[in-house]
């Protein structure tokens, strides 16, 4: 087709004899026109022929156009007057053209589908110039496609007859405009009948209805109405009368065309005004279609200033009418955002919505002076209109909707406190319309309270004036507590009504509350408030915004001021007490009570009242549902839950503690039977799928020892067991440590444990990388387990008070001890060397199963074989010289082996230690570290099981390492001198000097800075050292090395006189050690009750605290003879041979007072709160319980770690945990004595091996 189409083009264009042959058999025959341009279901077919006609005819129009209205001349002769249908017959464009009208006259139909291109063509013709409109106009073409159209109508539903027919009304527009003289319309009388006859304009009314091209409807209409003002009355009038009869979605097609009439401005002279002439006749059609023309009107008034100004100053004829007598809400809903269309500000109509939330979108938003002017003329009569507004409160004349739009729009209004102020004058008014009429009935859902109360909360909002209007009127303040609300929390439209009613309603009794301290006291004592916090606190996920506030008057209410009366804090008291007792009553796991409680819980009196009332037994029911729902359901989200319910639970149980001698306090944990079986569940929390913390656990043990020692700890021992000796798969949860942050979750759902799990140990196939070597994963590895270690540690203790210290619990010790070994804590070491050193029967009744449990071996020989860094921690080293000789670690090759891999490591390494070393503290110290735990292992085990022979080369490299340490000390004491006198210039006024280290001596003698250099004097160490027996004393190993004592303090001034231990593990820093394993809760026995009994146990008698320099002395009982707590004190006799050993090596133990004051910082900062205080001097033997309220798992909690000698720090607390002590974490930073440690130990390692080269292995 478009191939043949441009074939005829370039023809046409070549012939004029062409264009005019296939005009002419056009005109002769309709057959082509009607196949091709009408019924051609093809559209593009239709396209391409209608303008391959036009083109033609654009040819042929220099040509013909002149002949266009000349009459027919078939007999030659030049009579002009022929009849009117031979006009146009001398051009074969013309004949044409007619042909195509007579069609519209006989051969189709309006309802065709296919007339767009056809009409479109008589439009193109048309506009070609004014020969062809007047041709048109001649031939009556208007009254022909008027006609035409009003002619048979096709089905109603005809979509496609409006659109084929735009061009039919574009044209007669065209042709009404194209027949006007200079005032007036030159069409034939015909013509105008067919467009304004008959009655109520039919033409204009159904094409408009059709909605057929309104916008050229409107030129039409223009086109006529010129300088006819009494026609544009008309037509307007006929409008508004189709308006009226019509149904709205009818309708629209007619304010379409009212807002196009409305928008004309200007233009030519003579044309009416036609906004004058709609805006009078809008209200006679408003009752009939009352939501359009609302509508309609907020359309023009923001774009049409006489629309404007006549709807802002009839307000009052059509505001209440239909903002809030209507009963329609889609009329009401009009009235509003007409009202705000009324406001010139684009900002504030767009943000505008009929119903919203609590909080505004327009507060301080800015206005323009102008602007302002408007929003107050309006805002000042919806004001005066709240008298009025009663009368349509009526719910069961009115409904419970009215006002709800007239209150949106005024909470709208309050763009500034200026708004708020302008209503103290409307204040009673409200009341008024608030009580009775709107807060008695018994009402579900009263939209219009609800619309109210959003209006008045917004209105007190920062306005402190207008709540003064409730709290100083004594019939307010008597009267607005009582609303009625139902609490209907299956009801989902009731929950919907309440979560936006409720926070408005108790924000204003909040804000009261706020102001005047009487009415708190009165609004606390009333019953309602009461019912508010039993039916509405537990469904906080249903009632957010209501409960939130709730708190904040119960906060409000408890709240005490340093002014009050007696009989005020006496209803404060009262208040606490009642409301708890309702909570108790109505305990859910999923309620919000826990939220309360951390409100009303201040006091030991309130926890207490919780204890008193069953709160225990009731919270654990609580906590059985929680527990359940967290394992089992899977769109449950409980873990926040179960975290706030253990915090409450651990404030009550600490609260309880200090009065378990009260019998009431008693009774109430004897009535608690289901302890047992809550600690059981809380063990099945400790997995890597919960974070660890174990204060509620802890508390457990200390309120009753005897049950939980007797249950928990085979539950315990059991499940280590199980996880050791069996093949059972682990599930490891998001919160195991992991390098990298890599998960070890296998899938996103997999948030919790497939089942309820304990799962705390520590397998050395879960170890990613050996203590040292990533200080990251250290960190995470002591924050996941350290807790837990500490609790096994606790229970160790409260055993040892208990005088219940099981096989079993022996080797839950050992084996938690064992797994915690990469760890490096000092708990286990510290423990069992008090133990190791005490004369009590228990003691050593402990020491004996623990020697003979076979992993204890393991736990000794995992340390001299893969965990030798540990013996840097001396606690540790004291450890293994006291139990090292009990216990069959190695058999004879394999420590002959060990020592000869020990020996070769010294001869590769020692020359590792460098003097360039002192610049870089980390790399020393960690070399250091390295030599100083190798040679401690090879002083035990050559102590234990003397070699045959020592290897030659070992004393003189041990004489070069002591050489180097030398060097190395006195460079670092050179460039901390060099260092302070740098500063002390640098600030003229005297700074903290640079510590000194000092070594502290028998004859209080302190040692310089600086070591001078004593290698001359050095070889004659192990040349001049004489025979000595094994019984030698450690003086005479100093005095055999003048020139060492005349640079150093003299060994053995610089040793406690003790007979038979290995020196360097007596100093243990006392006071990290205390922080490390004092039990301060464990106190006497005389505070440890057990629940279970109605007897106390025993209270031991304190024993005499011993004389170590730490002063860590356990409490102690005659019955026991209590241990000997010092961390100094002597450790046990190792045998004959081995204490000579070691006694002639006069290996030195350290003195760093510079530690030790850190240490004592450090203690300083562990001792927590009450359980310190009651404390008082004595020192136990569990670690101090943090006395923070945390969650039960809390994410963030900063876990203590070892220090470089051990010591475990205090967790810091959260506003200084960024800045926890350096020796919380062993690594964190270099530990500033271990070159100081490393040289002593090379010393005592040269006396041992020098003494076994000069007497040989002891004989057997």
């Amino acid at each position: 087709m478009l191939q043949w189409i441009e074939l005829l083009t370039k023809q046409f264009n070549n012939s004029q004899a062409a264009c005019e042959w296939f005009l002419d058999r056009m005109a002769d025959d309709n057959w082509w026109p009607m196949q091709i341009l009408i019924k051609c279901p093809n559209q593009i077919v239709r396209q391409m022929f209608q303008r391959l006609c036009i083109h033609v005819i654009q040819r042929l129009r220099p040509v013909h156009a002149h002949l266009y209205l000349q009459p027919g001349m078939e007999d030659g002769s030049d009579d002009m007057d022929g009849p009117v249908e031979d006009i146009g017959s001398r051009s074969c464009v013309t004949r044409f053209v007619k042909t195509l009208l007579s069609i519209m006259e006989h051969g189709v139909k309006p309802h065709s589908k296919h007339l767009t291109e056809y009409f479109a063509f008589l439009y193109e013709f048309a506009k070609m110039g004014e020969e062809e409109s007047q041709f048109l106009l001649s031939l009556q073409a208007i009254s022909i496609m008027v006609h035409f159209y009003m002619g048979t109508k096709g089905p109603e539903n005809e979509k496609y007859r409006p659109a084929a027919l735009e061009k039919m009304i574009a044209l007669i527009a065209l042709l009404v405009e194209q027949s006007r003289s200079e005032r007036h319309l030159t069409l034939s009388q015909s013509d105008m009948a067919a467009l304004t006859g008959g009655k109520g304009f039919p033409f204009l009314f159904q094409h408009i209805r059709d909605g057929i091209n309104i916008r050229q409807t409107c030129n039409l209409i223009f086109s006529l109405c010129r300088y006819n003002n009494r026609l544009a009355e008309h037509i307007v009038s006929m409008l508004f009368t189709s308006i009226a009869k019509l149904t709205p979605e009818a309708a629209n097609p007619f304010f379409k065309l009212l807002t196009m009439l409305m928008e004309f401005a200007g233009g030519p002279p003579g044309m009416p005004s036609f906004a004058s002439y709609i805006l009078q006749r809008i209200w006679e059609v408003i009752e009939y279609n009352p939501s359009q023309c609302l509508d309609w009107l907020a359309v023009q008034t923001p774009r049409n200033k006489l629309a404007h100004s006549w709807v802002l100053q009839n307000m009052e004829n059509w505001v209440e009418r239909f903002l809030l007598a209507h009963n329609y809400p889609r009329v009401r809903t009009s009235a509003a955002y007409l009202l705000v269309s009324l406001i010139p500000s684009n900002s504030f109509r767009q943000m505008f919505r009929s119903t919203r939330s609590l909080h505004l979108p327009t507060r301080e938003l800015p206005l323009s002076p102008d602007t302002t002017v408007v929003l107050h003329q309006v805002y000042n009569l919806l004001l005066g209109l709240l008298g009025r507004a009663k009368l349509y409160v009526d719910a069961s004349v009115h409904g419970t909707t009215k006002l709800v739009q007239y209150f949106s729009f005024m909470t709208y209004c309050l763009i500034s406190k200026t708004e708020k102020l302008m209503f103290s004058g409307y204040f009673m008014d409200l009341w008024n319309l608030f009580q009775p009429k709107l807060s008695e009935p018994a009402i579900a859902t009263n939209h219009n309270k609800q619309a109210l109360l959003s209006f008045w909360y917004n209105m007190c909002v920062d306005c402190p004036e207008n709540v003064r209007l409730v709290v100083q009127n004594p019939v307010v303040t008597k009267n607005i507590a009582f609303n009625y609300i139902l609490a209907d929390h299956d009801d989902q439209e009731v929950v919907l009504f309440n979560r936006g009613m409720l926070p408005a309603y108790y924000g204003i009794l909040r804000m009261c509350c706020e102001q005047s301290p009487a009415f708190t006291r009165q609004l606390a004592s009333h019953q309602n408030i009461q019912w508010a916090f039993k039916n509405l606190t537990p469904h906080a996920s249903q009632y957010p915004g209501a409960v939130e506030e709730l708190f904040n008057l119960m906060q409000l209410f408890v709240a005490q001021r340093a002014d009050m009366r007696e009989e005020e804090l006496e209803d404060v008291k009262q208040f606490k007490k009642t409301t708890i007792s309702c909570y108790l009553r109505c305990l859910d796991g999923r309620s919000c009570w826990t939220t309360a409680f951390r409100v009303l819980l201040e006091n030991d009196e309130d926890r207490l009242l919780v204890v008193f009332n069953r709160g225990l037994i009731l919270m654990t029911e609580s906590f059985n549902t929680l527990h359940m729902m967290y394992h089992e359901a899977t769109a449950c989200h409980v873990t926040g839950d179960l975290v706030e319910l253990l915090s409450i639970f651990l404030s009550v149980l600490k609260a309880t503690r200090p009065y378990l001698q009260r019998k009431d306090v008693k009774q109430a944990l004897i009535q608690w039977q289901e302890r047992i079986d809550f600690a059981h569940k809380l063990l099945t929390l400790l997995n890597s799928y919960s974070p660890p913390e174990l204060h509620v656990l802890k508390e457990l043990v200390l309120l009753s020892p005897h049950d939980f020692l007797h249950t928990l700890v085979p539950f315990l021992q059991h499940n280590h067991c199980t996880y050791h000796h069996s093949n059972i798969p682990m599930s490891f949860g998001p919160y195991l440590p992991c390098r990298e942050n890599i998960k070890l979750m296998g899938a996103k759902n997999n948030i919790r444990p497939p089942r309820p799990e304990l799962n705390m140990c520590l397998l050395p196939s879960m170890m990613e990388s050996s203590k040292g070597k990533d200080e990251v994963y250290d960190r995470m590895l002591l924050d996941y387990f350290l807790s837990y270690h500490q609790f096994s540690h606790l229970l160790c203790r409260v055993a040892i008070n208990c005088e219940k210290f099981t096989e079993t619990l022996v080797k839950l010790s050992v084996l938690i001890a064992y797994e915690g070994l990469p760890l490096h804590l000092a708990i286990f070491p510290k423990l069992w060397t008090e133990l190791c050193q005490s004369q009590s029967a228990l003691a050593k009744t402990c020491v004996k199963l623990l020697c003979e449990d076979p992993a204890f071996s393991e736990y000794i020989k995992c340390i001299l074989m893969d965990e030798r860094t540990f013996l840097n921690n001396n606690v540790a080293y004291s450890f293994l010289t006291c139990f090292l000789h009990k216990v069959q670690v190695l058999s004879g090759p394999s420590c002959s082996n060990l020592i000869s891999v020990l020996v070769t490591n010294l001869l590769s390494e020692q020359s590792s230690l460098q003097p360039e070393l002192i610049a870089h503290r980390l790399e020393l110290s960690k070399t250091s570290g390295l030599l100083n735990a190798d040679l401690r292992a090879l002083v035990l085990l050559l102590s234990v099981s003397p070699p045959q022979a020592v290897d030659p080369a070992l004393g003189p490299a041990l004489q070069e390492l002591l050489a180097r340490c030398r060097v190395c000390v006195q460079q670092r004491s050179a460039l901390e001198l060099e260092a302070k006198e740098h500063k002390a210039k640098a600030e003229e006024e005297g700074a903290t000097p640079v510590k000194r280290r000092r070594v502290s001596s028998e004859g209080g003698e302190t040692a310089p800075p600086s070591l001078p250099s004593t290698s001359s004097s050095l070889p004659s160490t192990s040349s001049s050292l004489p025979p000595t027996s094994s019984s030698s004393s450690l003086p005479s190993t100093s005095s055999s090395l003048p020139s060492t004592s005349s640079s150093l303090p003299s060994t053995s001034s610089s040793l406690p006189s003790t007979s038979s231990s290995l020196p360097p593990c007596n100093e243990v820093k006392p006071e990290q050690q205390e922080a490390l394993t004092s039990d301060t809760e464990t106190r006497d026995s005389s505070s440890l009750i057990d629940p279970g009994t109605e007897q106390d146990p025993p209270s031991p008698e304190p024993g005499p605290p011993t004389a170590s320099s730490s002063g860590n002395n356990m409490d102690s009982s005659h019955k026991e003879e209590k241990m000997e707590a010092s961390s100094s004190s002597s450790s046990s006799s190792f045998s004959s041979s081995s204490s000579s050993l070691l006694q002639e090596a006069g290996e030195e133990p350290e003195r760093h007072n510079d530690d030790e004051e850190e240490g004592r910082r450090c203690e300083g900062q562990s001792e927590e709160g009450q359980e310190e205080k009651e404390a008082g001097s004595k020192t136990s033997l569990a670690p101090p319980l943090p006395e923070d309220n945390a969650a039960a798992f809390p994410s963030s909690l900063g876990l203590v770690g070892e220090g470089p000698e051990g010591c475990i720090g205090p967790a810091p607390s959260s506003s200084s945990s960024s800045s926890s002590s350096p020796q919380a974490f062993p690594g964190a930073s270099s530990p500033p004595d271990m070159l100081d440690m490393l040289y002593r130990t090379v010393e005592a390692t040269i006396a041992i091996v020098t003494k076994l080269s000069v007497k040989g292995p002891p004989t057997s």
